[in-house]
């Protein structure tokens, strides 16, 4: 609390000094003269007419307003410029102790070639981005490259977060990792990058992890909460949209340089491995199927640990772009590196469901340790050319990767097995050692095309491949035990013996091959304008799934492990790895689709509706023996998808809006072909289900908009969603396993509101959104309670909330902005998700939840002259954990029985992750 304090402090502090200051003689608004909105960030320069006095250079504030303090009489000219505008100038004289208000309106540069040029120069701005969301056919929010950069946030993962409705999804390490939209988890959402689907590099999913984005790429982020049907009908949750940076309308260039902390490493130290010697690929791939394995192809770096004390992270960005021949050709290229350390302590109970009763029960406890090194990496390039003015072609070129080395301490106490009280029994230690590295590649080619005066054709091409690669990871387990001494009671510590080791190496690739293909045509009727549009899209997907998991046992039996991992031996078990696991597939989906769409703007309506049309193709073939059922299979369907929306203007600063449309979700590869475990994060064996069907979805909207100057805004709508065979993981007892398996479950509902404000004055602002979420679900699950001598079992439906989905969501952001006085701008933000069902239990009540979850972050950047700027980001501030529970009361017992961590009538306490807080300071340069 006391870094709470300080930065609270801090912010105020700043606040104040810039009000405490004497009132200005000059002070004014700048407004766009077409709409009359504010333009915050606009340039004003004060020139003094004859040589005397000093040019005075600044920018208006976050409400469009400023003031100028402490100008000497004389005759001055004020001329303003803002991105997209034509230059504005008055002259006019100053008196000592005379205030004078000076506005100007500027006008909208009517050049359509200079329009074109200096567009992609404002879109980076908040205004920028509120007027995309305003001028849109569906219900959108939208984040601005300026807000990204201001905010403390590094990945579009984290950034996302800050929109209204949105919830994350968290990696092992803390960061987040999906989004929720409205309560709708990851797999009801599809990622786009500039409009187009991008496939996953994640080996179990097609949604895409977005930690691997940096978010200093983007120029704006888009979350939409509805479609249209030129839109990919696979979104029941919504879709983000990354708006990458495009070329600016004047030379640019701009560089980040930065170092980061983490505050775990005050009091542990990091603990790493040396992958090197490792193999990149599987024996089994790279010498072919009839290869048998050795030793020799198992080094043991990966149990040869080292420690390091405070590692620093790192960061870096470069971008550089303009306009060439006249402003014809803009280019851009930009990249990005981000290199942090997270600790992050970990316990976690297995549990199980009493036979007699149905009560929670905890079989064991296990305490993990997480070193974890993750570099986040990315180039794109943008290239646009107008041939002339009725044809245009674009090219946009991205590659980014993910790396994340992780060793993995765990030591697990079992509480059934040879248990004499707390801190006595089985221990199992198990070390494990992970290098995962994934990478998008992505090449888009777009054309925009006047065939005649009213005709419109685009078309889009577009080549990505999503990989997953890691290679050896190692896993090897020591079990030893802590007995008591029945006459001294003094604990009696029996040496670890090598129990077993094993190599997992897995490697997929997402391949898609894209093309789209719209017609437009401009019509009058009435007096109505008309857009008539058509089109389609085909995608071939080809995924591909390698897996490995090599058995390495002590060889002689009975080797004691003293920590030195060449004092022992092994054994390789089985050297063909396992070549007929079902991991290793193939899979083709192709998917057709054509739309058509009507789009009426008449008086204060405007009006979007149609249908799409989808037709999905998959089948896969696995490696699995020619009797094992679903070694082959094939799904095919289709779908129409209607949508329409409706927009009636209250006014020019107020829009009531309406949607309705059809979607639907996909299952996962991961998911549809039959196999058995192939997570090492899971806390349960995984299991594949090839009789999943697709979910379907009506979606309905209804928002209240108003923007009453400026940047100000007022969001208020509810929301209604009908799901039909939804997708959830539930939790399976078979004989003396528990597996985690995905089925489909009966319908569901989904409902809300949302409410988003921003308010701004000359230098604060305020933001915070909240919604409200309330889904519904009713399952089958089992209900034990024992007769003695009789079974009485049965099975009875209980309502629940969809899994991922939080009652509550709400984010408060208080924004300080200077940018002509202190050159200051700085943000506290403030966020909150309620507790959520992480897993469905086939039990009656033993669903495990995640508990409520809060995030401070802060952020401040100060500049230092023109181009130089030093900036902070600090995130997880209040240090929250990440914690699971299961609502039933604990009701273990004293001495032998009972477990640490838990409390008596309590809810029983399932896993807890403890992260830190993290800094990162950094200069930047813009030009």
């Amino acid at each position: 609390m006391k870094r709470l304090f300080s930065l609270v402090i801090l912010w105020c502090g700043s606040w104040m000094a810039v009000h405490a200051q004497t009132a200005a003689p000059l002070s004014g608004m700048v407004i766009d003269k077409q709409t009359g909105e504010p333009l915050p960030g606009a340039s004003v320069e004060i020139a003094h007419k004859g040589g005397v006095g000093k040019d005075i250079h600044l920018l208006t504030g976050l409400n469009g307003s400023f003031l100028v303090q402490h100008i000497a009489a004389g005759h001055y000219e004020v001329s303003v410029k803002y991105v997209g505008f034509e230059r504005y100038a008055e002259e006019m004289d100053l008196a000592d102790g005379t205030v004078k208000v000076f506005n100007a309106a500027l006008e909208p540069k009517k050049a359509e070639l200079a329009s074109v040029s200096v567009s992609a120069g404002a879109r980076g701005t908040e205004r920028a981005s509120q007027l995309s969301d305003r001028r849109a056919d569906i219900v959108q929010n939208s984040l601005s490259a300026r807000t990204i950069e201001l905010s403390p946030d590094l990945s579009v993962a984290n950034t996302a977060q800050r929109v209204s409705g949105v919830s994350l999804e968290r990696s092992s390490n803390g960061e987040g990792q999906y989004v929720i939209i409205r309560g709708m988890e990851k797999r009801y959402i599809y990622t786009l990058v500039n409009g187009v689907k991008i496939p996953s590099p994640d080996n179990k999913n097609r949604y895409v992890p977005l930690d691997i984005f940096p978010a200093d790429m983007l120029e704006r982020l888009e979350i939409s909460k509805s479609l249209t049907p030129n839109m990919e009908g696979d979104a029941i949750g919504g879709a983000v949209n990354m708006i990458m940076k495009d070329a600016p309308s004047k030379f640019t260039l701009n560089a980040d340089a930065a170092l980061g902390y983490a505050d775990k490493f005050f009091t542990q130290d990091y603990t790493k491995f040396d992958k090197g010697p490792s193999l990149s690929r599987s024996p089994r791939d790279m010498n072919g199927p009839d290869y048998v394995a050795t030793m020799k192809d198992f080094p043991n770096n990966a149990f040869s640990r080292s420690t390091s004390h405070n590692p620093l992270g790192t960061l870096g960005g470069l971008s550089i772009g303009g306009r060439l021949f006249g402003g014809k050709l803009g280019v851009l290229v930009a990249g990005s590196y981000q290199n942090n350390y997270r600790n992050v302590n970990s316990v976690f109970f297995g549990t199980q469901t009493s036979q007699q009763d149905g009560s929670a029960q905890l079989t064991s406890v296990e305490y993990r340790k997480y070193s974890s090194q993750q570099q986040r990496s990315g180039v794109h390039a943008r290239l646009d050319y107008r041939i002339d003015e009725n044809n245009k072609i674009s090219f946009y070129g991205a590659y980014l990767n993910l790396m994340k080395e992780e060793f993995r301490f765990a030591s697990d106490t079992g509480l059934q097995l040879h248990r004499e009280g707390p801190g006595f029994g089985t221990v199992t230690n198990s070390y494990r050692t992970l290098y995962d590295d994934q990478q998008i590649l992505n090449a888009t080619l777009k054309g925009q095309h006047t065939l005649a005066g009213n005709l419109f054709l685009d078309w889009t091409a577009n080549y990505a491949k999503a990989t997953l690669n890691r290679p050896d990871e190692a896993t090897m387990n020591v079990q030893g035990s802590v007995d008591q001494d029945p006459i001294t009671l003094e604990k009696i510590y029996a040496p670890h013996t090598l129990y077993e080791s094993s190599r997992e190496f897995t490697h997929s690739s997402d391949e898609d091959k894209s093309g789209y293909l719209n017609l437009l045509y401009k019509s009058k009727v009435g007096g109505a304008a008309v857009d008539w549009s058509l089109g389609g899209m085909y995608r071939d997907k080809n995924r591909t799934s390698s897996y490995d998991n090599y058995d390495l046992r002590p060889d002689p039996g009975g080797q004691i492990y003293d920590g030195d991992i060449s004092h022992n031996t092994f054994d390789v078990f089985n050297g063909q790895g396992s070549s007929q696991d079902a991991l290793n597939y193939s899979a083709e989906e192709k998917v057709g689709a054509a739309y058509a769409m009507v789009k009426i703007d008449w008086s204060k309506f405007l009006i979007t509706g149609g249908a799409r049309y989808e037709h999905t193709d998959l089948s896969w073939v696995s490696a699995e023996p020619k009797t094992a059922e679903g070694k082959t299979g094939s799904i095919t369907y289709y779908d129409v998808l209607p949508s329409g929306n409706i927009k009636y203007a209250l006014g020019k600063k107020q829009a009531i809006r309406l949607s309705y449309y059809s979607a639907i979700s996909r299952p996962n590869f991961y998911e549809a072909v039959p196999h058995t475990g192939g997570d090492p994060d899971a806390d349960y064996i995984e299991l594949g289900n090839d009789h999943l069907k697709r979910t379907t979805a009506d979606n309905f909207d209804l928002r209240y908009e108003y923007f009453p100057k400026g940047l100000d805004q007022l969001l208020a709508g509810v929301f209604y969603k009908h799901l039909s065979n939804p997708i959830e993981y539930a939790l399976i007892d078979s004989g003396t396993n528990v597996y985690y398996e995905p089925q489909n479950f009966g319908n569901a509902t989904n409902y809300g509101a949302e409410l988003d404000l921003t308010k701004y004055w000359r230098w604060f602002g305020v933001r915070v959104n909240y919604t409200y979420t309330n889904s519904s679900i009713t399952t089958s699950k089992q209900l034990n309670y024992s007769i003695p001598g009789k079974d009485t079992s049965r099975m009875v439906n209980q309502t629940r909330p969809l899994q991922g989905q939080s009652k509550h969501i709400a984010n408060l952001s208080l924004l300080f902005k200077d940018d002509n006085h202190l050159g200051l701008n700085a943000q506290l933000a403030f966020g909150f998700t309620s507790k959520r069902i992480n897993t469905v239990s086939q039990y009656l009540n033993n669903d495990i939840w995640q508990k409520d979850f809060e995030q401070l972050d802060f952020s401040v950047e100060k500049k230092i002259n023109r181009h130089w700027y030093i900036y902070a980001k600090v995130n997880n501030i209040l240090n929250t954990p990440y914690e699971l529970e299961i609502l039933q009361p604990y009701v273990g017992g004293t001495g032998a029985n009972s477990a640490p961590l838990q409390q008596a009538g309590k809810n029983t306490f399932v896993r807890k992750d403890t992260y830190g807080a993290n800094y990162l300071f950094g200069v930047k340069f813009k030009m």
